[in-house]
């Protein structure tokens, strides 16, 4: 039984590591149409060994994702910079970026959500 409850303890705290964004989701608001938004996100080693960082993906060409570093060792964290060019997109936006690691939870995804407004003039 004293084994049963160790490993059961084991395997609940290694799920609690790992790889984690903060934060999981920013929202940049409204903003017009041929807008460049840009944000910064920070990946956090939550585990007790050190991940490499092997990709970072978006999810569209009108995205780009821009980091320094490779490795985080455990208790460490690495800013990501990603932009997004709103040229040609109307409405509400969910950008995804997914994160390709050695942490046990990779892929890990974070988001980008927003409205763009055309920048054409409406006519009613």
């Amino acid at each position: 039984m004293l084994r049963l409850v160790l490993v059961l303890g084991v395997g609940l705290w290694a799920q609690s590591g790992g790889l984690h964004v903060q934060p999981p989701q920013q929202d940049f608001g409204q903003v017009k149409q041929g807008t460049i938004v840009k944000a910064r996100f920070t990946l956090v080693n939550q585990g007790p060994t050190p991940i490499q960082i092997l990709e970072i993906k978006p999810s569209c060409g009108c995205s780009v994702v821009a980091w320094e570093r490779r490795s985080l060792a455990p208790g460490d964290s690495l800013p990501v910079e990603v932009s997004f060019n709103t040229g040609g997109k109307v409405g509400r936006q969910r950008k995804t970026f997914t994160v390709f690691s050695t942490a046990s939870n990779s892929p890990t995804p974070f988001y980008l959500v927003g409205l763009v407004e055309s920048e054409l003039p409406q006519h009613n």
